[in-house]
């Protein structure tokens, strides 16, 4: 619809103020307050997305010290002869020492023809013809066995088919095996072989056996191979084991070994102090930062307004959540006890405690004396916490998980924006007609009075001809 701006040229009066007055009025009452309030559940709404974000930063620091992940105290593992094996220790290894005998690797299998070729493009059978049976043209290869077991076959068509192309079928139709061209000779004098390599190690997953080889393929009749192998490992006190692959972790609880020569070499597993104590640091760290935004985001500010002081809220200072979690996280600081330890019981024992703003405070001195007392009962103490609020189960989950507590404000806030949106709508519209009804009026107020003004005049005008 178009909107016409007058003044008062008949009335004197500034039509087009009073009517901007009157729609300021309108808007200042029955919009601002709705607007108003969708900035702040807005605000509200992100700052619970970075409260979401803090917990989820301290859930991850707090879930290396669940008892599903061995608790608290980091391990390492050393050996004497890291050229010969490796290891890795999880928090839930013991310690102990022991002697590693490598007494073979774990190896693919390689499968070659000891035909050769000048070039990637030279007939891999070039007196074939075409018409020989499909199966005198075909090459057959299983790798692996048992449910492991894949089989390749590749049928040549003719002579033309180059050595190139065999490699290329090959590779797309297995997903255990890899074929390439070898060159055994010179870059002035090339001699290339195809040669097939399992791409796994040991017996279950990595043999290769030529199973059926064509009547024609008489070139392909030789090859050379060298037999994939399973790993073997004596270890003291636990005797020798086989396995198919150079890294071994389900032998030594909470030990990954990773093979690498034949020989012995001792290893030894201990405590982690300086990754265990920058653990607990970036857990403290989580922590106080949480604690840091919850503070900022709760404070209420005065303002002045005009003559009016009036208070400024933060963006979480009208709402219980933050301070719930913060609660519940304060109070199982305090009620986290592991039993059967005689000095190291509580947090406090670890280095960590309570400062007076609710922040955490770490003395790693303390806990590097706390491990070397009474391991086991650091890592109860962990645990115990950890458990209570970082696994899926804890108060930190309760929170940020799909449709927890978070997402349900997050969710209600949302929905109370779109029905604030929807007022806000409906009372421009209103407006909108306020607007035009309000200009209709002062215009037919205009148009009264210029008519009684012509009136006026004439009759003045008449009156002054009696004269």
């Amino acid at each position: 619809m178009a909107t016409t701006s007058f003044g008062g040229i008949a009335s004197g009066l500034d039509t087009q103020a009073l009517i901007d007055a009157t729609i300021s009025s309108t808007r200042q009452t029955r919009v601002k307050p709705n607007q108003d309030r969708v900035t702040e559940l807005e605000g509200t709404n992100t700052a619970f997305d970075d409260l979401n974000k803090k917990l989820t930063t301290l859930k991850d620091a707090l879930v290396p010290f669940t008892t599903l992940q061995g608790g608290g105290v980091n391990k390492t593992g050393t050996s004497s002869k890291e050229s010969v094996v490796s290891a890795n220790a999880t928090s839930s290894a013991s310690n102990g020492s022991y002697s590693v005998t490598v007494n073979t690797l774990a190896s693919n299998h390689t499968y070659s023809f000891d035909q050769t070729y000048t070039s990637s493009s030279d007939a891999l059978q070039s007196d074939l013809t075409g018409a020989e049976s499909e199966a005198d043209r075909t090459v057959t290869f299983t790798i692996g066995s048992g449910t492991e077991q894949e089989t390749v076959s590749i049928v040549i068509p003719d002579g033309s088919y180059t050595a190139q192309n065999f490699v290329d079928a090959f590779n797309s139709a297995s997903n255990k095996g890899r074929a390439s061209l070898v060159n055994i000779g010179t870059t002035s004098s090339p001699s290339y072989k195809v040669v097939i390599t399992s791409l796994y190690e040991g017996t279950d997953k990595g043999i290769i056996t030529r199973s059926a080889l064509g009547a024609s393929m008489t070139n392909l009749s030789a090859y050379s191979e060298s037999a994939a192998s399973n790993a073997s490992v004596t270890i003291s006190g636990i005797g020798t084991i086989t396995r198919s692959t150079n890294s071994i972790s389900d032998v030594i609880p909470g030990v990954s070994l990773s093979l690498s020569a034949i020989g012995t070499s001792t290893v030894k597993i201990s405590e982690d102090v300086p990754s265990t104590v920058t653990k607990v640091q970036k857990f403290v760290d989580a922590y106080n930062e949480l604690v840091s935004f919850i503070s900022d985001s709760n404070k209420v500010t005065e303002e002045k307004q005009g003559r009016e002081i009036v208070n400024v809220f933060s963006p979480l200072a009208q709402s219980r959540l933050d301070d719930n979690v913060l609660f519940a996280l304060r109070s199982q600081i305090s009620q986290t006890v592991a039993s059967g330890g005689s000095s190291v019981r509580v947090l406090a024992d670890l280095g960590i405690t309570t400062e007076r703003d609710g922040s955490l405070k770490f003395d790693s001195s303390k806990l590097q004396e706390a491990i070397s007392a009474e391991v086991t009962s650091v890592s109860k103490v962990f645990a115990s916490f950890a458990d209570a609020t970082a696994t899926t189960s804890g108060i930190i989950n309760q929170y940020t998980r799909f449709n927890g507590l978070l997402d349900t404000s997050v969710n209600a806030n949302k929905t109370t924006i779109d029905d604030l949106n929807q007022r806000i709508a409906d009372a421009e519209a209103q407006i909108d007609r306020q607007t035009e009804q309000l200009k209709a009026k002062y215009a037919r107020l205009e148009s009264l009075m210029g008519k009684l003004q012509n009136q006026q005049a004439s009759l003045t005008s008449a009156l002054a001809g009696l004269g």
